[in-house]
């Protein structure tokens, strides 16, 4: 039996890098479908192959997860199609260059907001709604960051956003357990993704100083080690774990 047999999943930020990581294990796992959300149609739709060669189904929805009304209509729409909704992992998220805190845009800090969180509270109140609706008990995932626990430098929107991200997730954790819906976060460390190394696989001086610090190894993480943490959190085996903050850094934090 795979952490996913038969399941219904939803992905955002499923492009690539984590999301497309989490996708392709959802798949090897046992889900039934995967859909998978991104604002970029090409790369949803290299995911969707990946998916579907491990023999789920996989359906590519193109929309700004900052709109409640696309949100919502992404949700209600895989629900009319598939039934229901077991699992969802929102896991979309942007990163700006670092800047001293008194330097920083408050166009910076709006776009920041509404992306790496404001979203994660459209998708999370659209899919209780239709958990609720349809008597699923679910699992919920949310992407946060090391930084939701301590603070990035010349990050002050990114590390509020990440931090915020936490208290959302157990604000829902507590109000809907009755309802049997499990609601957690993930808290990566620095992963070797396009986000964070800008498409070259090559991380920026500031990065690299910053790796330098923070991993143990002294090495990024891989999408698949994040995706592992996701994809078990929605499985059976994680039926007790609710409310959390997982941290995957490698030890990071811990140091």
């Amino acid at each position: 039996m795979g952490m996913a047999d038969g399941r219904v999943v939803l992905v955002t930020g499923a492009g690539g890098g984590i999301g497309r990581a989490a996708a392709g294990l959802f798949a090897e796992e046992g889900a039934a479908h995967v859909a998978l959300a991104d604002r970029d149609e090409a790369t949803a739709n290299d995911t969707a192959d990946l998916v579907r060669a491990s023999g789920a189904g996989a359906s590519v929805h193109v929309f700004d997860v900052t709109d409640e009304q696309s949100v919502a209509a992404f949700v209600d729409r895989v629900v009319a199609d598939q039934g229901r909704i077991d699992s969802a992992f929102n896991n979309a998220g942007i990163s700006h260059p670092s800047v001293p805190f008194h330097e920083l845009a408050r166009e910076a800090w709006d776009e920041m907001l509404e992306v790496n969180l404001t979203s994660v509270f459209l998708c999370m109140k659209h899919e209780i709604r239709q958990m609720l609706d349809t008597g699923t008990a679910g699992a919920i995932v949310n992407t946060s960051s090391g930084a939701g626990v301590v603070p990035a430098p010349g990050q002050p929107h990114y590390t509020a956003a990440k931090h915020a991200v936490l208290g959302l997730t157990r604000c829902a954790a507590s109000e809907y357990v009755k309802s049997g819906i499990r609601c957690n976060s993930i808290l990566p460390g620095m992963v070797d993704t396009p986000m964070l190394t800008g498409g070259t696989g090559v991380l920026g001086e500031r990065a690299a100083a910053l790796l330098a610090r923070v991993s143990p190894t002294g090495e990024l993480l891989q999408p698949a080690q994040i995706a592992a943490v996701a994809v078990w959190l929605c499985s059976d085996s994680a039926d007790a774990v609710n409310g959390q903050a997982i941290v995957a850094d490698g030890g990071g934090i811990m140091r």
